[in-house]
């Protein structure tokens, strides 16, 4: 296929069809390539999918009473057929499948029927494109009329609010899906003139482009949904590039980084993402983004990413798994891809992947538009991954914010130990955060509905030894002040592990401050005299957490800390009454991970005291070995330490809150808080970090 920018502007000019994402050549040539290697798997487990599409427009006598049942659920087979429409279209032009072109020129003359009120024409333009030379004349212009209609009632209603919710997923899907109708009856018999309306479509995509990616490339709706809108964009785009009418990738460049923030967010072992929002893990359509983008960037770690992954909207809601419609083909070992249009058209791309440790990927990663922050030890399967949150919201996107300014998921030795909890999960009390008395700072009072407060992401600090992040949550907790800094600590001779300390004021009273862990559904939770296990489900690794109060003479009456478990439900409880119905419909309540997790575990360190100034640190351990030794340190006063024993090393961890003097034991340091790695045999310093 040819993605270089206007070769398709003589189709246009001429009148010929397809252009869209493939011009007559491109068929040709496909063709071939489907007769053997990738491109056969890939179009016998299309046809496989795409034949009960065809065959339930041919049952129907009734098609726009069919296409009605689409809006009941996502996997009715009308609305299964929309989301195949493409896939059908052009394994029947590749195919020159009669009784599939005859049901798509059904579908083509129905959606425009009156009665339709054109609710699925938007759907269906890239058919129109690719079936474009077994239409008649008649049903040729007959549709031209109805897009060429369609179009500007779209623009005319949304000119009002698009620009203020670019956005939206809603809002831009809604309006956007008139840009590929336009493109493609452009100049047919039938169709007006439409530069200038293609003109404004265009403008409207690049404040859709912009407005959804923050700067390093993360997506503004998060992992999901916001995924979702950029690959969905990342079509659009290569529509108007081959048109020679817009340059996603020059105009935007942020947008050519999309597919490298990404991946930031894979599991160490790869397979899936770490959830971050309002949806689940997924990432649909990522076959065609990231392959384009590979392409664009010359990055194959991107490759790399579209064949470890995989998809199905059954991730999120398990009814929708349907194996014979979201199916993945295995192309070779540890890459595969799904059947669908998108991987044809990419075919070119499908192969020369190189894996993140292979070319050296940075493993620090940073979106200051977002305040989203990812770090990890290595790109080995083993290593630790961390997800520091500062809930940096956009009013061009509201509807999917969470009260996460501080969240943090960390998998580490093949292990989900502190999770996301996903969708219907909006309160900081789904999230991995402190609860101050023991409540979220913000209520939804039991609905799903977005959170309306913001937080920030103050440093962001990556280094040798150990990356640093910081954010304030105050906004989001409703008190005086609450900031945290989080710390991942690298380096030789011991485990890579995460440290937190808070900073949190409720109302200069004494207060009660929650320490939340919400560990992966089927992790169990063991509660020792001074610190706490996860055990892992994967592996039966685990990851022991400690803390460290300020000493007891620091203030009129010491700190308390009590430690305890429990099993956290989601916050949108009138959204989701019966929360074992919920869970009943997975396979096993470990697969809730990928989506809503509607229940799952939870550890809880309750510290009670004038403020709430404490040191967490969580290590990673496996199941063979026996946990370190964490003991808290004598240190000037407003400052917290500890020394923290492995078989080989010791480090002395040191935080100052206000004045950056950082003494305990044999260290002395200034700045804000240091990590200092020693041999037990010799004394010997062998690396430090301060920040």
């Amino acid at each position: 296929m040819s993605f270089a920018f206007a070769c398709a502007a003589a189709l246009y000019r001429k009148g010929v069809h397809p252009r869209l994402l493939a011009g007559p050549e491109d068929l040709a040539r496909l063709r071939r390539r489907i007769r053997a290697g990738a491109g056969l798997k890939i179009m016998t487990a299309l046809r496989r999918k795409v034949r009960p599409l065809a065959e339930s427009i041919l049952q129907s006598d009734d098609l726009p009473a069919f296409f009605e049942t689409a809006k009941r659920s996502h996997n009715e087979p009308a609305a299964l057929l929309f989301y195949g429409l493409d896939d059908l279209a052009l394994a029947a032009a590749l195919d020159r499948n009669a009784e599939w072109i005859e049901a798509l020129r059904r579908v083509l003359a129905a959606v425009i029927l009156p009665e339709n009120n054109a609710y699925h024409l938007s759907t269906t333009a890239l058919a129109y494109d690719l079936l474009h030379a077994f239409l008649s004349p008649d049903e040729r212009a007959a549709y031209g009329r109805a897009a060429s209609a369609h179009v500007p009632r779209v623009i005319a209603s949304a000119e009002g609010h698009f620009f203020k919710n670019a956005a939206g997923n809603g809002v831009l899907c809604n309006t956007l899906s008139a840009l590929p109708l336009a493109l493609a009856v452009r100049g047919d018999p039938g169709a007006p003139d439409l530069t200038a309306l293609l003109q404004t479509l265009t403008r409207m995509y690049a404040a859709s482009l912009f407005a959804t990616t923050h700067p390093n490339g993360y997506p503004e709706e998060d992992i999901g949904y916001g995924t979702g809108v950029a690959a969905w964009l990342a079509i659009m785009g290569e529509m108007l590039r081959r048109a020679g009418l817009y340059d996603c990738y020059r105009d935007c460049p942020r947008f050519q980084r999309f597919g490298a923030a990404m991946l930031h967010f894979v599991q160490p072992w790869g397979e899936d993402l770490s959830n971050t929002g309002d949806h689940g893990d997924d990432f649909g359509m990522r076959e065609f983004v990231l392959a384009r983008q590979a392409a664009v960037t010359r990055n194959p770690v991107l490759k790399w990413l579209l064949g470890t992954l995989h998809y199905t909207h059954g991730k999120v809601h398990p009814e929708n798994t349907l194996p014979d419609f979201y199916i993945e083909v295995p192309l070779r070992p540890g890459f595969r891809t799904p059947a669908s249009a998108l991987s044809l058209l990419v075919l070119d791309e499908l192969k020369g992947e190189q894996s993140p440790a292979q070319r050296h990927t940075s493993t620090a990663y940073c979106d200051p538009g977002r305040g989203i922050v990812s770090f990890r030890s290595g790109w080995q399967v083993d290593d630790a991954f961390v997800v520091f949150d500062g809930s940096q919201r956009s009013p061009a996107g509201q509807g999917h914010a969470h009260d996460s300014c501080g969240h943090f998921s960390l998998s580490a030795l093949g292990e989900y130990f502190a999770v996301d909890t996903g969708r219907y999960n909006i309160e900081q009390n789904c999230h991995n955060v402190v609860l101050i008395d023991g409540k979220s700072g913000r209520s939804t009072d039991g609905e799903w509905r977005m959170s309306y407060y913001h937080g920030l992401l103050r440093s962001y600090r990556p280094g040798a030894f150990c990356d640093s992040a910081s954010v304030d949550s105050s906004h989001q907790h409703n008190c005086y002040w609450a900031r945290r800094w989080l710390g991942l600590v690298k380096g030789p001779a011991a485990p890579a592990y995460v440290w937190t300390v808070e900073d949190i004021n409720k109302n200069n009273a004494w207060a009660e401050y929650w320490w939340q862990l919400h560990t992966s559904p089927e992790n169990t939770i063991a509660l020792h005299h001074d610190y706490a296990t996860i055990t892992g489900w994967r592996h039966g690794h685990c990851l022991d957490v400690f803390q460290a109060l300020p000493a007891p003479a620091e203030y009129p009456q010491a700190h308390t800390l009590v430690r305890a478990q429990d099993v956290a439900t989601v916050s949108s409880y009138k959204y989701i009454p019966d929360i074992e119905v919920s869970v009943r419909r997975y396979r096993r309540p470990a697969d809730m991970l990928h989506g809503p997790v509607y229940a799952r575990g939870r550890l809880l360190v309750k510290v009670a005291g004038y403020n709430g100034r404490f040191l967490s640190v969580m290590i990673p351990r496996r199941k063979d070995r026996p946990p370190p030794t964490v003991e808290r340190l004598t240190s000037l006063s407003n400052t917290l330490a500890v020394k923290i024993v492995f078989p080989k090393v010791e480090d002395t961890l040191i935080f100052a809150y206000e004045h950056n003097l950082l003494e305990a034991g044999s260290v002395r340091e200034r700045a804000q808080w240091c990590v200092v790695r020693r041999r037990r045999d010799t004394g010997a310093v062998l690396v430090k970090e301060l920040g």
